[in-house]
């Protein structure tokens, strides 16, 4: 069990509880204004900002990015559970697909299904983005996006944008929510935001947020841990494992930088599974792997150091930052090969090289500058 980190001592709380008993009502009331000063009151604000603007709406969609973190998946159904304890209807959507091993295992687990947000869902009053850290969506304003909840959000001009300035996790920001309201999370959401948090810190390595840790020792007594040890371990298709073996063998690696070329992929979610694997090298703080999947140029990248943004280095690397998607650990870039992708089998050697050159020059580049 994760230890409760709280953000006054014990030995702090044992004077004020004595004096409580000693002064009565003055001791109760300095201990509330001791916890009231300690506690973020900027967080505070935003929740209930966030609930009076939500309870204002019959029904909500909470939108995640295409190819969504698990971290945002189990933000999004924290807050759903939030929505409809605020007598509000809401349900899950995404911007896109969902490709990676991970996301796909983690909806089958909680049974979520999730529909593409690609056409205005004219039948809700509001919207809600969930995760990311690109560019909110519009819809069209069909409906309006109402609150922005993300991890460190990029720049975004929106009203009302809720963040954590420690929490390394959406997940970790919904967690806290529940426990600011009183309101119990049923165990199935609890065990979601749990592994939420593991996977958004990468088991606490990533970061070392107090609030992380606290959040995560409030979801404990609710969570299955038995679950969150099964998604630990998700299983992995043959495609996915040559082309890991074909990462490892045609990497690159500059200080704590790694890049790798794969070639051709059947399934962008394999580039995210080989980006993973670099990060596991000794010394190797942020990683790339880029490949080819439906004329295309997919990257997809990770960051370990906190100092680095993934999101960051791919809008460096590319000029096409509306082909960008993720957050400041994990991120996707898409670059369409356009007329180079009816060029003759006989140039499709060459093709490849210029691709190869170019792309490690720009990623390396980027990572130099992050």
């Amino acid at each position: 069990m994760l230890p409760e980190v709280g953000p006054v001592s014990t030995p702090f709380l044992a004077v004020l509880a004595g004096s409580a008993v000693v002064a009565g009502g003055v001791g109760a009331y300095a201990l509330r204004s001791v916890l009231a000063k300690r506690r973020a009151p900027d967080e505070s604000e935003d929740l209930v900002q966030l609930r009076d603007t939500i309870a204002g709406l019959e029904s909500v969609a909470l939108v995640v990015p295409e190819n969504p973190s698990v971290d945002a998946l189990a933000a999004a159904i924290g807050l759903r559970e939030l929505c409809n304890e605020w007598g509000v209807s809401a349900r899950v959507f995404a911007e896109g697909d969902v490709t990676s091993d991970d996301a796909k295992a983690f909806c089958n687990l909680f049974n979520l299904s999730l529909d593409v947000a690609d056409d205005p869902l004219d039948d809700y009053d509001g919207a809600v983005a969930v995760g990311g850290g690109g560019t909110v969506p519009s819809f069209a304003n069909r409906p309006p996006v109402v609150a922005v909840v993300r991890h460190r959000p990029a720049a975004v001009d929106h009203p009302l944008v809720v963040a954590g300035s420690e929490a390394g996790a959406t997940s970790t920001i919904v967690a806290r929510f529940f426990e600011r309201t009183g309101h119990t999370p049923e165990q199935d959401v609890a065990t979601a935001l749990q592994y939420g948090i593991r996977a958004g810190t990468r088991e606490f390595r990533r970061v070392r947020s107090r609030e992380d840790f606290r959040a995560a020792s409030f979801l404990q007594e609710f969570a299955d841990q038995g679950t969150i040890d099964a998604l630990r371990a998700p299983g992995m298709s043959s495609e996915t494992f040559d082309v890991i073996g074909h990462a490892i063998a045609n990497r690159e690696r500059r200080a704590s930088f790694a890049v790798t070329n794969v070639g051709s992929v059947p399934a962008v979610s394999a580039l995210e599974e080989a980006a993973d694997t670099l990060l596991r090298l000794d010394g190797v703080s942020s990683a790339a792997a880029f490949g080819v999947h439906e004329d295309t140029v997919v990257t997809a990248c990770r960051a370990d150091d906190v100092r680095t943004s993934a999101m960051d280095v791919l809008a460096s690397a590319f000029d096409q930052t509306e082909a960008l998607g993720g957050d400041a650990d994990a991120a996707t870039a898409r670059v369409p090969l356009g007329l180079f992708s009816r060029v003759s089998a006989e140039r499709k050697a060459t093709l490849d090289e210029l691709i190869d050159a170019s792309t490690r020059k720009a990623l390396f580049g980027a990572f130099e500058q992050a």
